[in-house]
């Protein structure tokens, strides 16, 4: 089994029964079994800022099935909930990205493994951590916790209370 690592956010109605909802959808997959799950943060919009705070969050699976398999399934997920994105970094019920897939490099025009800026985001960097400070990213060559001391991202990232 491959240790996956995905970022999902939302900033569009209930954000914290959309990220659920989805993680439950990939619970439920055959195949792919949901290991671990960050704490929920609250999160400054990154990219274009004028619209509402997201809620991130990263979760670990681990499967045998290929990135590509997966991203086509994330792809059905977000759009079973919803997702349509009219502006890059713009608003979204739901957003599933992967981050890494084991060790794994990828470099395609729909596919870049590791993703190409979460290294750069808090909000994925954090939640990421929250899993373990000691996961190694392949293409970098440097742990989550050395990449999170490093970030220079400025976006503010509160710890989500669900109650």
């Amino acid at each position: 089994m491959i240790e996956v690592y995905l970022s999902l956010g939302s900033n569009i109605g209930d954000s914290y029964l959309n990220i659920k909802t989805a993680i439950e959808k990939i619970n439920k997959s055959d195949g792919i079994e949901v290991m671990v799950i960050s704490a929920f943060y609250t999160t400054e919009p990154w990219g274009k800022t004028d619209q509402n705070d997201f809620l991130n969050c990263v979760v670990k699976i681990e499967t045998d099935y290929s990135p590509w398999y997966l991203l086509r399934l994330f792809q059905e997920i977000e759009k079973e909930l919803g997702k349509d994105i009219k502006i890059r970094w713009g608003e979204r019920t739901i957003d599933i990205d992967i981050i890494l897939y084991g060790q794994k490099i990828i470099y395609e025009k729909k596919l870049i493994i590791p993703h190409p800026r979460y290294h750069k985001r808090n909000f994925v960097l954090i939640p990421l951590c929250d899993i373990s400070d000691k996961i190694l990213d392949p293409y970098r060559k440097a742990l989550s916790g050395e990449l999170l001391q490093v970030v220079k991202d400025k976006n503010k990232v509160k710890l989500f209370n669900e109650n």
